[in-house]
């Protein structure tokens, strides 16, 4: 298998970012890591920060709490539209792991024209 495909499989399939320190670019391949790991990092505390707030809707109610109550609550909460500040993270994600793919193949497939041409 070719370098390049080796690299942008990695990046693609693993985790982005592991293409490029597979191929010894270790500073790019952290910073994709670290962008990725971050926008992860902002979904997990507005998908916390939610789920606090709805415990505490169901808290507050005075009535008995019973899975009616809670399914209630969270249909509610989930009809806002607070959910449409996941999508730029998202989509910062996505866009982060589009980037680490291609440039994975791009650097593999400079080292191996380079190859090519010292072999030569």
């Amino acid at each position: 298998m070719k370098i390049s495909t080796k690299a942008a499989l990695l990046s693609g399939l693993v985790f982005p970012g592991t293409g490029q320190i597979y191929l010894k670019r270790f500073l790019r391949g952290i910073t994709i890591m670290v962008l990725v790991f971050s926008g992860i990092g902002v979904i997990v505390w507005m998908a916390t920060v939610k789920a606090l707030a709805i415990l505490e809707q169901i808290q507050n109610q005075l009535n008995q709490v019973d899975m009616t109550t809670i399914s209630n609550v969270a249909l509610a909460s989930s009809a806002d539209h607070t959910s449409i500040y996941y999508k730029p993270t998202l989509l910062f994600i996505l866009c982060c792991w589009l980037f680490s793919i291609i440039d994975a193949y791009r650097i593999g497939e400079k080292r191996e024209r380079s190859k090519k041409t010292q072999g030569i």
